[in-house]
Order: structure tokens, then sequence, then C-alpha cells
């Protein structure tokens, strides 16, 4: 369905019709586009581009009507003004959008080649969608006519298409409408990490817990190995700042009714004066503290204390100790299962780690990212720590994102998780998620991660592919955290599909 090339008409018309352009501030919803576009299919109108029709598909001249060709049909859905852009001039008046917030009333436009209306995905997988167009040729074996408008169900992004003039999607400007989030997603947030601790303490056990893990907010690596201790003591894990504890916490401990309180990491981390103060808070009777040295001997502590409570782990989870998205990942699993997560350095096992690894003897270890982050030597010394070269399991994808997703996925494999309710928190920065993972872990959901202003595309298609057993996702942290944009995009991905009406 090649358009065709622009004729003489339409090239001495196009500075009109830019002149026309409607200014974005008078608004033209997405109703209106629709309506405007199911008028000309219900017709049919005949494929021209020397002819011209109104609003209403009476035939007109270039100065009072639309061009009958695929831009011009799009041109008259968006009101950019008579007779009409082309495929190289719309993006004038729109922008480009990802494939993920595409709504109705959105296109798809290849660049000197074709144009259609986006109406609406046509199946859960997102694979298919309602396509309003102005046919050259295609819609020949679909339709009554040999070309013209029409709509049908057509795969994402066209049926075929030029190497070099890809579909691309865009919104008109201005145009107003579209999805409300809200209904969609649960915002778990506060002020401040230690306001979403909270929340997603509250989100996880309304009725209170017996215990609480609390770790520092301040950095990472002590929290990454709380959420198996967190599980086998049947608690949220708190963030804390070093040497306050902040009033938010506080309260959530004695809205818990936790009489147990175990603080993770040393002195350095989380000061006397911070235990002192969980010592007072009202209903606690107890707090101690799980801690090494450093990073590495804290997680293998937190392993050690979890298996006396819980018991000795079928699992465990090697991360690396010098940065933190994979082991996020992992929150979920180890609060739900027990399994530790240990940490080493990436181009050797550390001491720590081979210690835990040793006193434990899992059946299985899971070493998270690819081999720059834990290097393959790494992998064989702990394989070699259990005495069995197939104990060790890597999984990594080629971006925090996608390693995230592979962990989801295991745990719904091997943990009893679900994506019925999965959180979702930015990959980019870790407070939100260091007490998600565990609230997530606590309510059999799995993590998901995300860049802050834009939904990661493999996160939005397994959301939809699943979108039929996805209740609400748990979105951790405020609007600039995780942005509005993502929010619709979750809230699209798990819109119902509809035929257009």
């Amino acid at each position: 369905m090649r358009r065709r090339s622009l004729s003489a008409v339409v090239v001495l018309s196009l500075a009109a019709a830019l002149a026309a352009v409607p200014s974005p501030a008078l608004a033209l919803s997405r109703e209106d586009v629709m309506a405007r576009a199911k008028r000309w299919v219900d017709l049919p109108i005949p494929y021209s581009q020397t002819f011209y029709r109104d609003d209403n598909g009476a035939t007109a001249t270039a100065s009072t009507g639309w061009r009958c060709d695929c831009s011009g049909f799009v041109s008259m859905t968006w009101v950019t003004g008579k007779p009409g852009l082309s495929t190289r001039t719309l993006h004038y008046v729109s922008t480009v959008i990802p494939r993920e917030l595409l709504q109705p009333g959105d296109a798809l436009v290849s660049y000197d080649n074709h144009a259609v209306l986006f109406g609406g995905w046509a199946n859960a997988e997102r694979t298919l969608y309602y396509a309003y167009e102005m046919s050259s040729s295609a819609s020949r074996n679909s339709t009554p006519t040999p070309d013209g408008t029409v709509i049908r169900v057509t795969p994402y992004p066209y049926w075929s298409w030029p190497a070099d003039r890809p579909y691309v999607p865009y919104r008109r400007d201005g145009i107003t409408g579209g999805i409300d989030y809200r209904p969609y997603v649960t915002s778990v947030s506060g002020a401040n990490r230690y306001e979403t601790a909270a929340a997603a303490s509250k989100a996880a056990f309304p009725k209170g817990a017996p215990a609480a893990v609390v770790a520092s907010g301040e950095d990472w690596p002590d929290a990454l190995s709380a959420s198996s201790l967190a599980g086998a003591l049947r608690g949220p894990v708190l963030l804390t700042s070093r040497s306050r504890l902040p009033q938010p916490i506080a309260e959530e401990l004695a809205r818990l009714g936790a009489r147990e309180v175990v603080v993770v990491g040393g002195p350095s981390v989380v000061t006397t004066a911070v235990l002192d103060a969980i010592a007072r808070v009202p209903g606690v009777s107890a707090v101690r503290r799980v801690a090494g040295a450093d990073r590495y001997e804290t997680a293998r502590a937190a392993a050690a204390e979890t298996a006396r409570i819980a018991g000795e782990p079928d699992a465990a989870f090697l991360c690396t100790g010098e940065n933190y998205p994979d082991a996020l990942a992992a929150a979920p699993l180890a609060y739900a299962s027990r399994w530790p997560v240990l940490l080493t350095r990436p181009e050797t096992l550390s001491v720590d780690a081979s210690a835990a690894l040793a006193a434990a003897t899992p059946q299985r270890v899971y070493v998270l990212g690819g081999t720059a982050i834990v290097s393959t030597e790494t992998a064989a010394a702990a394989a070699q720590t259990l005495g069995s070269p197939t104990a060790v399991t890597r999984i990594a994808g080629p971006d925090r994102y996608d390693t995230a997703l592979r962990v989801a996925a295991l745990g719904v494999q091997r943990c009893g998780l679900t994506y019925a309710t999965p959180a979702i928190a930015t990959g980019e920065s870790f407070p939100d998620a260091l007490a998600g993972g565990a609230m997530a872990g606590a309510r059999s959901g799995v993590l998901l991660l995300t860049p802050s202003n834009r939904m990661y595309a493999k996160v939005w298609t397994q959301l939809a592919a699943t979108s039929a057993q996805v209740g609400k996702p748990l979105v951790l942290g405020g609007d600039a955290v995780i942005t509005p944009t993502v929010r619709t995009a979750i809230a699209l991905a798990l819109e119902p599909v509809r035929p257009p009406q």
C-alpha cells in the first residue's frame, strides 16, 4: 500500500495547508478525531490524490475540502488545515510518542510512504490494532470497493514497509482526552523515602506485624540483604537515617505493633542512637543488631540469622556488592522463600559469600547480572564451593530492567509469586524499592523495574500479556520518581481491549 508521489496540486497547496493549521490552543479531542474518521470510513470514500471531500464526505475543492489519500485522511481527522498535509509534513503538527502510549486518535506514519490512524488495540498482546485509513490498494481484499476508506485489524506497526521508512507513532499536538491512569494503579508513596517505606509497610501489613527489619535509607547494601530476614520474621523492611529515627518510621513501628525489631548494619551505618529510639517506640520489647565489618559480612550475618529462624535455604542469590539493581529485583523472592542475598566483588568471590554458601549448602545459587557484573570466575568459584558445577545458574538480560523481568519470571516459577499484584519501581535509584521489594514479596507479587520517565517496553509487554490476571499494580514513589507518562503507559497496558464503537 505504498503512497503515490505527491501531485503538483498537493505541492502547490502545501504552504496554504501549513498556514491553515489550527493552533494547539484550539482543543481537538480524541472523540472528535475518531468521530471524523468514522464518518469517512462509513461512506466509504474512494482513494484519490486529486479529488477532495469535505468533513461530511461531500465533493469539495482544494480550498474547501480534504485530499482523499492516506495523509489527507489523517489531516482531515486531525483538522490540520485544508487540503491536508503529507506523510512528509504531518510531523509539523505532531510529536513522536512510544508505542506504549498509543491511544485512539494517534497515528502511525511512514515518511513519504503511508499514514494510518490508530483506533485502539485489537488483542491483549498488543500486536494487532484497528487501523483507520485511506487505502490505495491493499484494502481491495477486505472491502467491497477496490480502494478507499477502511477500518481493519492490522499487525503492528503495519503489513509491510520500506526498510528506510519505518512506521513511527505520532500524537497530534494539542489533542485532549485520553485514559485516566488513576483507576489502574495504586500509588505507594510519601513525601520522602521514609514515608514511602512506611506506606509500603501499610500496603503489605494493614493489620500489623509481629516484627520488623530496619536498615539504612541513605545507602543500599545492607537493605539488600534484609529482605530474606524480613520474610523469616514475617514483617516489613523499614528505612532509617544514619543517626535519627524518622518520625514516619517510629509511627509505623507503633502502628504495626511490632514487638521485635532487627537493625541490619553496623554502628557506622545505623547508630546506637537509632536503636535507642526504636526501643522507646510503644510496644517494642526487643531490639537487636545483625551486622558485620562491611557489606559482605553483613549479608553473611543476615543469611545466617535467616537460616537460624527459618531453616537452611534451598537456594541463594549471589549479587554484586558494587551496585543495587539486580539484588533489588530479587527482594520479593528472597522474602517469600527466605533465600539469602549474598554480596560479592565482581571479579572474585568474596570470603563472606563463600563462607555463607559453605555453611548453608543451598541446592541452587542464582547469579544475578551479566559477566561484567559478576564474572565467570566468580560464578565458578561459587560452584566449586558447593562442589557442583551445575549448582549455579546465571540470570541476566541486556540491562537491569530485562534482568529484573527474568528474576520476576523465576519468582513465578519457583517462589509462588504472581503477576496479579506486581510492584513497579524505578531502576534509576534505590530507596523506594528497598522497602518495596519486601512489600511485594509479602503480597506474593513480583517487582518490576522501569526508567523514571518512560515505560520500559518489555515491562509494558509483560503487563499487557498478563493483563487478565493483573489487578492494580503498586507503583512505588511519587510522580517525580515514576512520572505520569509511565503511569499512563501502565494503564494502557492493562486497559481491556475494545472493538471500535
